[in-house]
């Protein structure tokens, strides 16, 4: 691992993500404030008024716990945002960018080899999403902690955040592999942003008519299913060891194949 180029990525990528964390920090605060153990069946009949169709669309549910609240919001079409908007944005910086600018041959012409820029990138990579799930779930449990003593079960939020965790995983190693393999940006985004964002079409049109759900199976995103996680369901844990398998195929991919291709230096 090279620290030098560690510390460079550091100084990149630290705007966004600190502005992108703030924001959904800011999300994760207002959600978990607005939670009313006393109003739920009033959140219920507000959420009535609103087209079925679209609140099923984004995910959108209504939970009469704390935990359930949460994870039906801030785990449902946010969760499809802010942590994406990072995981694209530095994993295109990480190399794709590098090779396009002409840097990467800067990069190469210093003590650092192939394979070491790559696992350098790819443990920032996976330390970028790590940490901002580590930050949103430090400040869910402080808000919960401060204003809903007892209220939330610990053990098993702890739990969702690891399976968005690992979700992520999953989708940071799409943008990382498509950031390895390409010589220009346009390639870089198109497939590292393309991707997910399909799977989150789909997603959203399988969820809005249950003669589409089909559609929505087709996403890597009907693989984050916090309800059967809560229920105990095995299908959650099969997920997360897919997920995490995947993740560990792509970023090993994407490794192996940097070292062997060539660049236009």
């Amino acid at each position: 691992m090279s620290f030098t180029l560690f510390k460079a990525d550091l100084k990149a990528n630290r705007f966004i993500w600190l502005l992108i964390t703030i924001i959904y920090s800011f999300y994760a605060i207002m959600i978990a404030s607005m939670f009313d153990p006393e109003n739920t069946e009033a959140m219920a009949e507000m959420m009535e008024m609103m087209p079925k169709e679209f609140l099923d669309a984004i995910g959108f549910k209504v939970g009469t716990t704390l935990l359930t609240h949460i994870s039906g919001s801030l785990y449902s079409m946010l969760l499809y945002l802010f942590p994406l908007i990072i995981t694209i944005i530095v994993n295109h910086r990480l190399l794709a960018s590098h090779i396009d600018k002409g840097s990467m041959a800067y990069l190469l012409s210093t003590s650092n080899s192939r394979g070491k820029i790559a696992v350098t990138q790819a443990i920032f990579s996976l330390l970028s999403i790590t940490l901002l799930f580590a930050v949103i779930t430090g400040v869910q449990m402080s808000v919960a902690s401060s204003m809903f003593p007892g209220e939330l079960e610990v053990g098993k939020f702890m739990l969702l955040n690891v399976y968005a965790l690992i979700l992520y995983y999953a989708i940071s190693g799409i943008c990382f592999f498509a950031s390895a393999i390409s010589n220009e940006t346009r390639f870089s985004f198109g497939l590292g942003a393309g991707l997910p964002i399909a799977f989150i079409m789909l997603d959203m049109l399988g969820n809005s008519a249950e003669n589409m759900s089909w559609i929505g199976n087709l996403s890597l995103y009907a693989l984050f299913n916090p309800d059967r996680l809560f229920a105990g369901d095995a299908f959650a844990y099969i997920a997360m060891v897919v997920l995490g398998v995947l993740a560990s195929i792509l970023y090993a991919s994407a490794i192996i194949l940097f070292k062997k291709r060539d660049l236009p230096l």
